[in-house]
C-alpha cells in the first residue's frame, strides 16, 4: 500500500517494487486526489514480461539463478508431479510421507515431497526441518546435526484436511554428505505426535535428476 505524503505535490515522483520471486516493477507517479486506478495487479502485468527482458533481482542466496526461473521450474516440477523415487517413504498414525524426486540445477537441489493423510482428522504442520544427522544416531537421540534451510517452498502446507494429499517442492543449496550420515527430513504435527521423518542417503542424491530442457509453464 502506497500513501502520499504530502498533498498536491505538482512534480512526477516514482518509485520500485521488488516481489518476493525477484521481478522489478517501476511505477511514475503524479499526485491524484480521486486517481481512475487503485490496485495494479502484479501477476497480470507479469505475464506480458519475459525472463529475457532481464527484470529479474537476482538474490544472493539463489546465486546466478533468476528468481523466476528458479519459480517456474518448481511450478513444473509440481504440476508435472512425477515419481522418480519408489523406496523413500514413511508411514505411521495414517500418515504417508513421501520424497517423489530430487532434481538438480544449476547449482541447486529441488525436493518433491508428498504427504497423503489416510485419516479424517486434519494433520496440522507446526514445522518441516531439513537435517545431516550420523547415520547411527538417526533412530535415536540426535546430538550432532547440521541444519539445511530451504532457500524457496513452492506451496507452503499448513494443515493436510482429512482423506487428502497435499505436495510442495523446497530448494536447497547442491551439498553431498559422507556415506555415514544421512539427510532427515521430518515434519512435526503442530499439538499432536504424529511426526514423520524420511532418511535421504548420499547415494540418493548422487542420483538427482538433471532438469535439461524442461518444458516450463510461463507466466
Amino acid at each position: 500500500r502506497v500513501k502520499a505524503a504530502v498533498r498536491d505535490f505538482d512534480e512526477e515522483t516514482n518509485f520500485s517494487v521488488i516481489t518476493e520471486d525477484g521481478r522489478f516493477y517501476n511505477f511514475n507517479v503524479l499526485f491524484n486526489s480521486f486517481p481512475v486506478t487503485l490496485n495494479y495487479n502484479l501477476l497480470e502485468m507479469q505475464k506480458g514480461i519475459s525472463r529475457e527482458n532481464g527484470n529479474d533481482v537476482l538474490f544472493e542466496e539463489l546465486g546466478k539463478n533468476a528468481p523466476s526461473l528458479v519459480g517456474e521450474l518448481m511450478e513444473t516440477i509440481y504440476k508435472t508431479d512425477k515419481q522418480l523415487i519408489k523406496n523413500i517413504e514413511t508411514k505411521s498414525f495414517g500418515i504417508q510421507f513421501l520424497l517423489k524426486g530430487i532434481y538438480i540445477h544449476n547449482n541447486k537441489f529441488y525436493f518433491h515431497t508428498e504427504v497423503r493423510n489416510l485419516t479424517n482428522v486434519p494433520f496440522r504442520i507446526d514445522f518441516i526441518d531439513f537435517k545431516v544427522v550420523d547415520k547411527k544416531l538417526a533412530k535415536r537421540t540426535v546430538i550432532q546435526e547440521r541444519t539445511i534451510t530451504p532457500l524457496r517452498i513452492y506451496k507452503q502446507l499448513d494443515e493436510i484436511s482429512g482423506n487428502t494429499v497435499e505436495r510442495n517442492v523446497f530448494l536447497l543449496d547442491l551439498f553431498t554428505i559422507a556415506n555415514d550420515k544421512v539427510l532427515l527430513i521430518e515434519i512435526f504435527e503442530k499439538n499432536g505426535g504424529r511426526h514423520q521423518q524420511l532418511e535421504i542417503e548420499n547415494s540418493d542424491l548422487v542420483k538427482a535428476k538433471l532438469i535439461k530442457d524442461m518444458k516450463l509453464k510461463i507466466n
